[in-house]
């Protein structure tokens, strides 16, 4: 018997799988698998990432007494509401918009941000691959903190960033 292989045994405890990511080997997507970055440096800390953007669709009509005022066409429109909602904890030694770069300090006025953002967002997969999305032209539109006696204490930010477009990174 000595150095037989137990099937049965060997079933039960399948080997660890290993790669190089921290996202658990689930076919579930989790927040593990999602990195954010800025001008290569990683924006710590965020506690949740909201891309969305949106566009009308207008119906169109027509004066026809078969259809009875059913759609004869929607029309898709332009592109808008390109946001990205962020909250992230403070840090002692990084505010939230200290975290995004050089080049601004919004912790007085919004205003003060003279250049736009690059963001990157990686997806990884437990398997290592990743797939990139950058976000050009982004802008702080929103901004504020919540600090509370109650819970846990942590200052926590709110943020609504503006992007010009999303493109896959190659």
């Amino acid at each position: 018997m000595g150095s037989a292989k137990n099937w049965f045994l060997d079933s039960l405890n399948p080997p660890v799988k290993t790669t190089s990511t921290n996202a658990p080997f689930t076919n579930t997507a989790t927040s593990h698998a999602i990195k954010i970055k800025v001008e290569g440096q990683f924006i710590g800390r965020i506690q949740s990432w909201s891309p969305s953007q949106s566009r009308a669709v207008q119906a169109a009509y027509e004066i026809n007494s078969v259809t009875a005022g059913d759609v004869a066409e929607n029309i898709p429109g332009v592109a808008s509401g390109l946001t990205l909602q962020v909250t992230r904890y403070d840090l002692y030694e990084a505010r939230m918009e200290q975290a995004w770069g050089e080049g601004f300090d919004l912790r007085e006025m919004l205003c003060n941000q003279a250049n736009p953002l690059r963001i990157t967002e990686h997806w990884i997969k437990p398997s290592g691959e990743y797939t990139s999305y950058v976000y050009s032209g982004c802008w702080f539109t929103n901004m504020g903190r919540q600090m509370s006696v109650q819970g846990d204490r942590i200052i926590s930010v709110n943020a609504t960033i503006q992007y010009e477009r999303k493109r896959k990174f190659l």
